[in-house]
């Protein structure tokens, strides 16, 4: 009987802490985010010295602009998120940054302010770790798998009022929406540096459904415009009371 005890009281010391540790995640299922990044645009105009291509190789170092963003994340499971996004940046493109002939001939030159209010899914391929162990204040422990890895799609809205310098003659000038589809997809990197703050970095590629995020669709453009960023973010952790709401 004695011993019976004994394996049972054993076996709870060995057991109540995995669980324990198992369920810490919902009691900080609640965060803010808000950060700060590049911004590159990704369309008929402007570009590298090439033909468009409309992703990372087309990149214009020269019309990168920045970006302010403001969210809240929810934890729906230890490895699943939701996370909404509100952000505002500017967009440029310019032929007369490019030496590619085709594009210096048009000579046109963009700029508009963008808001987007977007809804991303998010799955840890690397969960996040918790526990002081795993913070800034233990980097000689650091390891690699410690960082929490995730990546994310999502979709949301996006309004542009673009201004041109002038219209070239390659312009198909037909009219078209300010506010567009935007569909956000990406990886994203989050690091705590103590039990309620973590420093991060995201890359979204945003492609929306729209070809005159610029005001100008080029005759030959088969393809819609799109923008990605760049973000260094910063995330605070509210507790989650009794209820399932966050604790303020």
């Amino acid at each position: 009987m004695k011993l019976k005890i004994f394996l049972i009281i054993l076996s709870l010391i060995l057991v109540i802490p995995v669980i324990t540790s198992a369920q810490r995640w919902k009691r900080t299922r609640y965060e803010f985010v808000g950060g700060i990044g590049a911004t590159s645009f990704f369309g008929d105009l402007g570009g590298a010295n090439k033909d468009g291509t409309h992703f990372m190789g087309d990149l214009d170092i020269q019309s990168t602009r920045y970006h302010l963003l403001a969210g809240a994340r929810y934890k729906v499971q230890e490895k699943m998120a939701l996370k909404l996004n509100f952000i505002y940046g500017r967009l440029q493109g310019s032929d007369f940054n490019t030496n590619w002939e085709s594009r210096q001939n048009r000579a046109v030159t963009f700029y508009s302010g963008i808001f987007e209010p977007s809804l991303q899914f998010e799955y840890s391929v690397l969960k996040e770790r918790l526990g002081t162990r795993y913070t800034f204040r233990n980097l000689s422990r650091f390891k690699f798998t410690y960082v929490n890895t995730y990546v994310f799609l999502g979709f949301g809205g996006v309004l542009a009022y673009p201004k041109v310098n002038y219209i070239s003659r390659s312009n198909k000038n037909q009219p078209f929406h300010h506010f567009n589809m935007v569909f956000p997809i990406g990886i994203g990197f989050k690091y705590a540096m103590n039990r309620r703050y973590s420093l991060g970095l995201e890359f979204g590629q945003r492609y929306t459904s729209t070809d005159y995020l610029d005001g100008h669709s080029d005759n030959f453009s088969k393809a819609r415009d799109s923008y990605s960023f760049l973000t260094i973010n910063v995330t605070y952790k509210l507790k989650t009371a009794r209820s399932g709401l966050p604790k303020f």
